[in-house]
């Protein structure tokens, strides 16, 4: 089937741990609590939008030590990864992503074969059957030579470059990816970012060029920004609140849903919040994916308020 969505970005293992609070320099705390689990970006966000009905693939490139069941589990939901590709003398990308009592988040990386894709040639096989191009976390120089080639060819493109923004991305490199992107995605800190290398004070000095501004604030909901203004999109409820990780990621795929089945940007955050609100219920980017019907139903509030 030809992908509607094809999402770059990376394929992780995630150690997911749990404390009370982050030690100063030079101490220890314990760990509370200790879990791993098949994560990254990319494998997230395809996972969410394929399970939600979206005909999705991915491409990111992989150390030989990628588990097999790895694989059969982004095939099961439906994620085509024949552009995934698996790079010798490497080991497949780590994160050690530790959660402290506030839900506040420190993340470390190993980057494996992402950290050096500048110097890999574009896999673009899925990305020129495509409708949507979803970049997220990998190397500026890769994505620039990959964005320009999808501008040329008239994709659509989204940049979301999520906490890289802030240590790989530059002053020099994030405009011209924001320049040749459809919509840009961001949390509140990378927003502030964005507006720090883009010399603007609001988000609205970021809009020129872009169809849309898509902002996730956490339990505060959502603000889309477009040319027309503003709008915030309240936020789900979930049943509880267990873990953050991957919430970010699940809204993306929640908002391709909205858009793969017809619904506008606005609908399509709503839908956004409603998927990434089922992540927070359990440990792990991906331990508790919707399916498209309960997305819809959790919506439902949502939506009668826009």
């Amino acid at each position: 089937m030809r992908p509607f969505l094809v999402v770059y970005g990376h394929v992780c293992l995630d150690q997911i741990m749990s404390l009370d609070h982050f030690p100063d320099p030079n101490t220890s705390v314990d760990i509370t609590e200790k879990h791993c689990y098949f994560g990254g970006t990319g494998a997230n966000i395809a996972t969410v939008a394929a399970s939600l009905g979206v005909p999705t693939a991915l491409v990111s490139y992989v150390g030989s030590d990628l588990p097999p069941e790895f694989r059969r589990n982004l095939e099961s939901k439906g994620v085509d990864i024949s552009d995934i590709v698996m790079v010798d003398g490497y080991e497949t990308s780590t994160v050690l992503i530790v959660t402290d009592s506030q839900q506040n988040q420190i993340a470390y990386v190993y980057q494996g074969p992402m950290g050096h894709i500048d110097n890999f040639e574009l896999q673009t096989a899925q990305a020129k059957r495509g409708k949507l191009i979803h970049i997220s976390t990998g190397r500026p120089g890769y994505y620039l030579r990959l964005m320009e080639q999808m501008r040329a060819m008239g994709k659509e493109i989204s940049f979301d470059p999520a906490q890289e923004i802030h240590h790989i991305w530059s002053r020099e490199t994030f405009p011209r990816g924001l320049a040749m992107a459809d919509n840009f995605f961001c949390n509140a800190n990378e927003l502030q970012t964005a507006l720090r290398y883009m010399g603007e004070k609001r988000p609205e000095g970021l809009i020129d060029g872009l169809k849309a501004l898509i902002n996730t604030r956490g339990g505060k909901g959502s603000i889309l920004y477009t040319a027309r203004g503003s709008r915030s999109v309240p936020a789900a409820h979930p049943s509880r609140i267990i873990d953050p990780t991957g919430a970010g990621d699940a809204f993306r795929g929640g908002f391709y849903a909205g858009r793969y089945y017809g619904h506008s940007l606005e609908e399509s955050v709503a839908y956004g919040n409603a998927a990434a609100s089922f992540i927070l219920e359990a440990i792990g980017g991906v331990g508790n994916v919707p399916t498209w019907e309960m997305v819809e139903e959790r919506a439902e509030p949502i939506l009668a308020q826009l």
